[in-house]
């Protein structure tokens, strides 16, 4: 995690500060341990696990640094999301929205602060809310498509 993104001083300290980073080197021709253990074909690839060892997110390839923080936000808020913490996740994915708005996970962070908040209130809301703002900020992207039955639910409910 030298290089690139990796290699900046406030992406290095975030890492130390909210994760236990593990780095090792890769040989496409000889792969080692771990790149079969998660099943890495290309680098970087960042992986979150939670501390059972299970994915919750993964990221392949060098993106901005401005990216790279949201993938890891949005990597912790999927730990929290599957984990059933909802209300981490929905702190997580709103600083998302607000602090990453043109980042590329931001529409998939939106996605699931709706499903979040539906978990942790079982208001359908929520859902709606999710739908109307990918609808209105990001409707090309896979995510308002994904939102699409969610436009059946009253607004304002």
């Amino acid at each position: 995690m030298n290089t690139g993104p990796y290699s900046d001083e406030k992406i290095q300290m975030y890492l130390q500060e909210n994760f236990i980073a593990v780095k090792t080197q890769c040989f496409f021709d000889k792969p080692v341990e771990l790149m079969e253990q998660f099943n890495i074909k290309w680098t970087p690839t960042l992986i979150i696990h939670d501390k059972t060892g299970r994915e919750h997110h993964r990221m392949v390839g060098y993106v901005p640094i401005n990216d790279l923080f949201a993938h890891l936000e949005f990597g912790r808020a999927k730990v929290f999301f599957d984990t059933e913490h909802f209300s981490n996740a929905v702190e997580i994915f709103n600083k998302i929205i607000e602090i990453y708005p043109q980042a590329p996970v931001t529409p998939e962070a939106i996605f699931y602060l709706g499903v979040a908040e539906y978990k942790r209130y079982h208001d359908p809301a929520g859902l709606r809310r999710a739908y109307d703002t990918l609808k209105a900020k990001y409707s090309g992207s896979e995510w308002s498509r994904r939102a699409e039955p969610y436009s059946a639910i009253p607004a304002g409910v």
